[in-house]
């Protein structure tokens, strides 16, 4: 599952590419998918303009400014696109320019535009791609189908355990996936007595499922999870009473650190996470403890990083560096 890094990768990207650009229609290709999307709904989607994209922990919500003739038709209130990318979401946006030769292209030829790991611009693949990110499109995955002013968007998702939700912009503050977000990383408040008082409270949990609790600060996975406690020379194992104050400083630093890195390299692609461009992000190159099993120490300490499962989750750390 992607996380803050990679998100905020998707988010920079399409805001370069849709922004601005007004919904001429919407075709639902599964319903699984989709939340929200009722008749009134709907048809407030048509001619409304994608006014900016911003993320919120690891979603996605796009914002709509709605014409005035439809924004009467739907009750006069603005809308929102949210979208959760899960497992093996995609977004995939083909301007009008190139959107004929891709879908009336063969699956040869479009396999021809693949070179290395970037492709030929035209086609531009947002989060988890697959052999369906050079099928022809609308492919087999494709969940929902966005007509755009200048193109088309698509959102793919293999395993269906993504979603797209639209909602009045007003309720999404209370929307049941985003009310229960915590804290951003890059707030001004998310400071090391926030996090030690956080901590305190959980004098038997481990460190590491303390600081993934989504509910207390939102956007850390299991990646840079991993990152954060090697930078902060904590050990992921430790109980969260045995936390001090002088630990969560460094932990404090060593999140918004390792995110913003994450960002500058866009994102992590071990698997499946690729840039706007289709290209891998980087960031898998200057990983310090994460999918680093048996690999000698970054700090030269003499040590190899360890692996092990913890609640369920595959964990690397450092026994020197880390205590």
């Amino acid at each position: 599952m992607p996380e803050l890094p990679e998100v905020e990768t998707v988010v920079r990207g399409l805001s370069r590419h849709i922004v601005g650009q007004k919904i001429k229609q919407v075709k639902i290709l599964s319903a699984r998918s989709t939340l929200g999307f009722t008749p009134a709904k709907r048809q407030g989607l048509r001619g409304a303009s994608i006014k900016n994209i911003t993320r919120r922990g690891k979603g996605i919500i796009v914002s709509l400014a709605k014409q005035p003739a439809t924004a009467r038709s739907a009750g006069g209130s603005d809308l929102s696109l949210l979208i959760h990318l899960k497992m093996t979401g995609q977004l995939i946006y083909i301007p009008h320019s190139r959107h004929a030769e891709l879908v009336s292209a063969s699956k040869t030829k479009i396999l021809k535009q693949v070179r290395g790991d970037k492709l030929e611009k035209g086609r531009l693949n947002y989060g988890h791609p697959d052999k369906n990110f050079i099928e022809t499109m609308p492919s087999r995955h494709t969940r929902v189908w966005f007509e755009l002013s200048k193109g088309n968007l698509y959102f793919n998702d293999q395993r269906r355990f993504g979603w797209v939700k639209l909602t009045p912009t007003a309720e999404v503050p209370n929307d049941k996936f985003f009310s229960n977000l915590g804290m951003e990383p890059f707030d001004k408040n998310f400071t090391p007595a926030f996090l030690y008082s956080a901590i305190q409270r959980r004098p038997k949990s481990n460190i590491k499922t303390i600081i993934l609790d989504q509910s207390l600060v939102t956007g850390i996975g299991n990646i840079y999870s991993d990152e954060a406690l090697f930078y902060a020379g904590i050990k992921p194992t430790r109980l969260g009473k045995s936390i001090t104050k002088a630990d969560t400083t460094k932990l404090v630093s060593a999140i918004k650190k390792v995110l913003e890195k994450g960002i500058k390299y866009m994102g992590t692609s071990v698997n499946t996470h690729r840039t706007p461009e289709g290209a891998m992000g980087q960031m898998q190159n200057y990983l310090v403890a994460y999918d680093r099993k048996d690999l000698p120490c970054r700090k030269r300490c003499g040590s190899t990083i360890k692996k092990i499962r913890l609640n369920g989750r595959g964990t690397h750390y450092c026994p020197i560096c880390q205590k």
